[in-house]
């Protein structure tokens, strides 16, 4: 998981998830690449390790109060900080539908295609978690992806 966050703010914590989340995902990216069912294989194994940590890291945030302290700090922000919840749900589902498709599926191009598709719109849904957290938590925190 990311490195040593014992004593950081859960702003700090996210931020410091999302970069190793985005490493992770760099590695995801790498192997959709692959051809064959042991490149299929390999990134059908990626997405269970992606769905145990996301599964925990949308927890987190979650259950962290960051969103309340963002809310409090700006109601102005409060229907991005549900609609970001909202999504992870969402993910969480579109991600189990990749992890579940049928060896036929993934042997095609477009389940690889697909799985592309969830990362981008992952990394983006992270990149707007980042940007509000710099935002209105910390000005002085430089986002990250």
């Amino acid at each position: 998981m990311p490195e040593s966050t014992s004593h950081a703010t859960p702003a700090e914590k996210t931020l410091a998830e999302h970069r190793a989340l985005h490493a992770l995902l760099g590695e995801i990216e790498e192997a959709s690449a692959g051809a064959g069912e042991t490149a299929a294989e390999t990134l059908a194994s990626h997405l269970d390790v992606l769905r145990e940590r996301l599964a925990a890291h949308f927890d987190g945030e979650e259950q962290s109060g960051l969103f309340d302290q963002i809310r409090e700090l700006a109601p102005e922000q409060a229907h991005e900080c549900a609609k970001l919840c909202d999504e992870h749900l969402g993910m969480l589902r579109q991600l189990d539908g990749l992890r579940e498709a049928s060896p036929q599926t993934r042997a095609t191009p477009a389940w690889p295609q697909g799985v592309r598709e969830f990362l981008a719109h992952l990394a983006q849904h992270e990149s707007r978690e980042n940007e509000l957290l710099t935002r209105v938590l910390d000005g002085s925190m430089e986002a990250q992806d």
